[in-house]
């Protein structure tokens, strides 16, 4: 039987919503564990965007000085 509010229920929260209520909370925190991840991953790939291109426009400097070097 799957209650989805305690209407009628004056104030008592019987076990079956007690349980719904303990899985949203788990659900809820689970997703913010996983949003937090996420975060993590963004900005570990911006830090290794912006070395990535760090490194091109010293390869490019490096090249250009060479082809004026020909």
């Amino acid at each position: 039987m799957q209650l989805n509010n305690d209407e009628g229920n004056i104030g008592i929260i019987t076990a079956e919503r007690e349980q719904e209520i303990e899985k949203e909370q788990l659900t809820k925190y689970q997703l913010l564990i996983q949003l937090k991840t996420l975060y993590k991953i963004t900005d570990k790939l911006e830090q290794r965007i912006s070395k990535l291109e760090k490194v091109l426009e010293s390869h490019a400097k490096c090249i250009g000085e060479l082809r004026g070097n020909e």
